[in-house]
């Protein structure tokens, strides 16, 4: 998994990289007098010293931004201690009491991840990027326990930006260049950059990839929001952001937004209007939400929805009412409205009762009830598997003999005490919640110098061809500051299956899983791995030939990847031993990149080969497309390849920071291309719309993990699909539907406990041929109910093939 992108500040005025995501805690008192022109973002302490807010509730938090977090980011800040925190508590009309102050420069108790009050909001300052202001003293100096503080701007506000290009070519736009190719990246446009497409330049749509983010304007206004390739309006343009370009739009461009562009200085105003715009749309399309749900006989509850929806239409009537006087109060009702008709769409959503929904956490917390708080979100927002990070970073979570005897420290410095592994199984379990230890495999971390893994072991590095001969470990080129161990070191290697069967040996873990199982990225050539003496010589006495003299252009150099390929493929191999030996009736899976092409031939990871030999349990397949359309077709590409092995794609809105919408929008994707379930990166910044939207839609039906008990999911399936069509006769006739359904009830029945293995099979068979009848049901049955059942008939098939 990859580490959170950092978002650059490159200018107070400009707040570049800041994620604004509107979810205020504290409105204007109603009937306030209409306020002048949106500003930038403030606080301003009761010494009258002000500063500018870079950050509304980020996803991650990133050196240099002096954040601020309400409770639609969640319970806590889920920041680390190097910043520093101010907690506040409303006072009324922009004023707030400060509760207590802490930083990492002083000796004190909460430097980060500070409760967020339901009443008020934290003001979080991260440590300074290089030569950069450190904002942490700007918290340490001004502000005091019991003083009142002002903070300005939060829902009617401005950020500005500075455009890098308009409508690039190779020629005008020098860094929308690939330099490898000499040719333009997608719709030339270069990284960390900030780009505006009109129709003067004769093209249709943006052409860039879904690696950025876009808005459309028309007539002076957003109405448009996706990731790449936008259709550019007729007498409009497009705004294009890559990196924390396209952070900047994602956040501080709403739909509805005021957007200006006066030369290459960009100004996007969210005023009340914009508030009302984005409350219209939203109710317009709960609305449709609901009609098309019932009319595909969606497994829905059309009174919530309604519930949602009155509420919704009774605040915009309101804010209406209140926007000619009183903007700053319109746009908080508004804003509300949009939130009750986006729960009406939630809830008019898919939620499938058997499926798995993953999700990776990094533990900060450093007690039992901590642990047990976050579970109680975790368990709230509808999930039913935990990956667990419990290797990271050099450290182990838990205490651990294996380190200690390897003559590094037992156990995170800031968990030693307690044993927090053995309270979170324990708790996860006792919410029905999987718990799979999450391990980086050779990857051991970012501290200088490698860390405690090659501070206490240096001859363990892998080396870059470009570091052969340099003293001591060295970080990787091309995954800047990460430090790896040699995969083919047989000291390495005996460490790592060490600790991964003192974890199966320890905790009632349900599985081991394994991330960073690959070598650094190794192209270009000569940021390649690993030229360490062990590997030069290995193969050379294996192959006839030092691998620092091949070249892409030599005729061993195909040897040469084949053989750090094996390296690889053969961990795996003897972790699967080891397991299947120590705790055979855990789950072995692995974080693995999509394109499995692009996977083995940069980081030699042949996740396919695992596949076809059954190592692996499980997948989760990382898709870091920023779409529906992009995770999609990432899981169409998997499940081609993993054949009936389940897979979970891994999508990254929470990461992101992503919209509800379109992180449930992906979630649905996934599913409709065949996976097993979906997974979420991570849950240190899945915030508290996020988890709603979850637990009011997608995921709001419990589910069953399929690959915990395949025949009772399979039979679980089969029956809550029986009922569907049971109650579905008026988007499904009867009598077009009885084949699946007497297939259905034939499966159901060979699926009960205690039939035999043929029998099992013949369910596999039964459902396999009703999934091709349902697909062959046509224009009789309503086009959606028929998709849907195909896919799950094919599902519960592949899951009876497995039992």
């Amino acid at each position: 998994m990859p580490s959170p992108t950092p978002l650059r500040r490159t200018a107070v005025s400009a707040a570049a990289g800041v994620v604004l995501l509107g979810l205020l805690a504290a409105p204007a008192a109603a009937g306030a007098a209409p306020t002048a022109d949106p500003g930038l973002p403030t606080v301003t302490a009761a010494d009258g010293a002000t500063a500018t807010i870079d950050a509304l509730d980020p996803s991650s938090r990133a050196a240099g931004v002096l954040a601020l977090y309400t409770p639609d980011s969640g319970a806590e800040t889920k920041t680390n201690a190097f910043g520093g925190e101010a907690v506040l508590r409303a006072a009324g009309d922009g004023a707030y009491d400060v509760v207590s102050v802490c930083t990492a420069l002083d000796s004190c108790p909460k430097p980060g991840n500070n409760a967020i009050p339901s009443d008020g909001m934290v003001l979080s300052a991260s440590p300074p990027e290089t030569g950069g202001v450190d904002d942490r003293r700007w918290l340490r100096e001004h502000l005091r326990a019991g003083d009142r503080v002002q903070v300005r701007n939060l829902l009617i506000r401005r950020a500005t930006a500075t455009l890098d290009a308009t409508d690039p070519t190779a020629a005008s736009n020098p860094p929308g260049v690939d330099p490898a190719k000499g040719e333009c990246f997608p719709g030339c446009r270069g990284a960390e950059q900030l780009v505006a497409y009109t129709p003067a330049a004769g093209r249709d749509r943006t052409g860039t990839n879904d690696y950025g983010f876009e808005i459309g304007v028309r007539d002076g206004r957003v109405v448009s929001r996706q990731g790449g390739d936008s259709a550019i309006p007729a007498g409009g343009f497009v705004l294009s952001g890559h990196g924390s370009r396209g952070s900047w739009l994602e956040g501080n461009a709403p739909l509805g937004a005021k957007v200006t562009v006066d030369g290459d200085a960009v100004t996007v105003d969210v005023d009340a209007q914009s508030f009302l715009l984005g409350a219209e749309r939203a109710v317009s399309a709960a609305r449709a939400g609901k009609t098309a749900a019932v009319a595909s006989c969606l497994d829905i509850d059309p009174a919530a929805v309604d519930a949602a929806l009155g509420e919704a239409t009774e605040l915009l009537a309101r804010a209406r009412e209140a926007a000619g006087d009183a903007p700053e109060r319109a746009a908080e009702l508004a804003r509300d409205a949009t939130r009750r008709a986006d729960v009406a769409g939630y809830r008019s959503r898919e939620s499938r009762p058997v499926e798995g929904r993953g999700l990776w956490v990094r533990p900060i917390e450093t007690s039992p009830e901590q642990i047990r708080a976050s579970l109680d979100r975790i368990s709230a927002a509808g999930f039913n598997m935990v990956f667990l990070e419990t290797v990271w970073g050099g450290y182990t979570i838990y205490p651990s003999a294996v380190a200690e005897r390897a003559g590094m420290p037992a156990q995170r410095p800031e968990m030693r005490g307690f044993d927090p592994l053995k309270v979170w199984v324990d708790e996860a379990h006792a919410r029905g919640i999987e718990l799979h230890a999450w391990t980086h495999t050779f990857f051991v971390g970012v501290e200088s110098g490698g860390g405690p893994v090659l501070t206490a072991h240096p001859d363990w590095a892998a080396v870059e061809r470009e570091d052969v001969g340099k003293a001591g470990p060295q970080p990787s080129r091309m995954e800047p500051g990460y430090y790896w161990m040699d995969a083919a070191l047989p000291a390495v290697r005996s460490h790592v299956l060490a600790t991964f069967e003192e974890i199966l040996r320890g905790y009632a873990v349900d599985g081991l899983h394994l991330d960073y199982i690959r070598y650094p990225v190794s192209l270009p050539y000569g940021a390649d791995f690993s030229y360490s003496a062990y590997s030069r010589t290995t193969f050379a006495a294996e192959h006839g030939v030092d691998p620092y003299t091949l070249t892409p252009d030599s005729p061993q150099w195909p040897t040469w990847n084949a053989w750090r390929e094996k390296q690889i493929t053969t961990f795996v191999d003897q972790v699967r031993t080891m397991q299947r030996r120590v705790a055979a009736d855990r789950q072995l899976s692995a974080a693995v990149f999509a394109d499995p092409t692009d996977g083995l031939a940069k980081k030699f990871q042949n996740w396919g080969a695992w596949v076809d030999a059954g190592t692996l349990d499980f997948l989760t397949g990382m898709s870091f497309g920023t779409s529906a359309d992009s995770v999609g077709h990432d899981t169409a590409v998997m499940r081609k390849r993993v054949g009936d092995v389940p897979l979970y794609t891994a999508t990254y809105g929470p990461l992101r920071g992503t919209s509800p919408d379109l992180m449930l929008d992906q979630v649905q994707a996934v599913n409709d291309a065949d996976s097993d379930g979906a997974a979420l990166f991570a849950y240190n910044q899945l915030n508290a719309r996020q988890q709603e939207a979850l637990r009011e839609g997608t995921f709001r039906t419990r589910a069953v993990v399929p690959h915990a008990d395949y025949r009772a999911a399979a039979r679980a399936g089969v029956a809550a699909l029986r009922s569907t069509l049971k109650r579905a006769t008026g988007c499904a006739p009867a009598a077009r539907t009885a084949e699946v359904r007497a297939r259905l009830a034939a499966a159901e029945r060979l699926l009960a406990d205690g039939m035999p293995a043929p029998a099992v099979d013949a369910a596999a068979r039964q459902l396999a041929k009703a999934a091709e009848s349902a697909a062959g049901w046509g224009d009789a049955v309503q086009p959606e109910l028929s998709r849907r059942t195909a896919r799950d008939l094919r599902m519960y098939a592949r899951w009876a093939d497995l039992a």
